[in-house]
């Protein structure tokens, strides 16, 4: 059977977390990508609490019936461990950049996961994400060693070092290893009659495009040039008798329509098109400040804030790509990147980033991609 943990994810006011619920599963170990949207403070909070209950169960650990007491209950209790998915995912946007920028490959597994949580996720309105590790616990026995071994993962996550180039490239070369068992919600409750929408993939995003004129306007448009047209042609007809004359001026609105569109259209549409390219290209950074990820070999293009251009030669572009305006990265070339990047009331445009040298666009791609569905899931 083994000793095994779960990450399930239920709504805010469930107190009943079944096996219903597990998004992820392990046996005998710890994923290590649960523990990204684990914060210091959600840490220490979980480790006062377990270590306050053990202090209290402490006189008794000799007594046969230690089960039956009221501080072993306190102390199983203690062992739950909740976290808001306001909070997690607030977590998750922060340990994933620099994490991926340091270790780019783990970005393909990390975007499988995230896949998977989001089909539990979407499901409700205020999810709570519940760390189920008690059974891990019962590998030694000890709460300082259980929760050394959880500070360990917690800490790959918010202080990324070369010396942990070893773990994560063993955990990345098994994704079962790295993530845990995957339960997607679709596929365990496809017989049910209610089922939220899934969330959209993040290339789905349809570009901004005009206001189109209500139906109604064009028919209205429509009746008022065949009056007009109508009024023309009787008018010319009876003050001059003339046939000819009068058709003529039955089609001069209809005449006077197509110029417009031809000379007057395009201009428009033309000067529509220079004030969406100027305005992408000038728009200012955010207003929180530029964190730059130095990462083991260089400087990457990955930043806590969205995609950072400050390298590039074009010096009209702006310095950093918000991440909710990035809907998709894609490869060029081994080393050249392309971004999708839909800003609102703008069309969709496309940049394309030269990587450094020591950069692999694939691996880069899959964590842009991966950082963009975080932020997704947690708008």
């Amino acid at each position: 059977m083994g000793n095994r943990t779960f990450l399930s994810v239920t709504n805010a006011d469930t107190d009943l977390v079944d096996y219903e619920n597990t998004a992820f599963e392990t046996n005998n170990f710890l994923a290590p990508v649960w523990f990204c949207l684990v914060s210091q403070e959600q840490f220490q909070r979980y480790s006062g609490q377990l270590m306050q209950a053990w202090s209290k169960i402490q006189p008794y650990l000799e007594q046969p019936d230690i089960e039956d007491l009221p501080e072993w209950e306190c102390f199983s209790e203690a062992f739950q461990w909740q976290i808001p998915w306001v909070d997690a995912a607030e977590q998750l946007r922060l340990s994933l950049p620099g994490t991926l920028a340091h270790f780019p490959s783990l970005a393909a597994p990390v975007y499988e996961w995230l896949e998977t949580l989001s089909t539990h996720i979407q499901r409700y309105s205020a999810a709570v994400i519940h760390l189920e590790l008690s059974q891990y616990f019962s590998f030694t026995g000890d709460p300082v060693l259980y929760l050394k071994d959880i500070e360990e993962y917690v800490n790959l996550w918010q202080s990324p070092h070369p010396s942990q180039e070893k773990v994560w490239q063993g955990a990345a070369d098994n994704f079962y290893m790295l993530n845990g068992e995957h339960f997607p919600w679709r596929e365990r409750v496809v017989a049910q009659p209610e089922q939220a929408p899934e969330i959209q993939p993040v290339q789905s995003i349809p570009p901004a495009s005009e206001k189109r004129q209500p139906k109604w306007q064009q028919e209205l448009y429509i009746w008022l040039l065949a009056i007009l047209s109508a009024a023309l042609f009787l008018i010319v007809y009876v003050n001059t008798s003339s046939g000819w004359l009068a058709v003529l001026g039955f089609l001069i609105p209809s005449m006077f329509i197509v110029l417009w569109n031809m000379i007057i259209g395009p201009k428009k549409t033309a000067r529509h098109l220079l004030e969406t390219a100027t305005t992408v290209r000038r728009s200012s950074t955010p207003s929180y400040a530029v964190l730059r990820i130095e990462y083991f070999g260089g400087h990457s293009h990955i930043g806590v804030g969205g995609m950072d251009t400050g390298a590039l030669e074009d010096k009209s572009l702006p310095n950093l790509i918000p991440w909710l305006q990035i809907m998709q990265a894609k490869v060029l070339s081994s080393h050249e990147v392309e971004l999708m990047i839909s800003a609102k009331n703008l069309p969709v445009s496309t940049l394309q980033l030269h990587l450094d040298e020591q950069l692999v666009a694939t691996d880069i791609v899959s964590a842009v991609n991966a950082i963009v569905l975080a932020h997704k899931m947690s708008v």
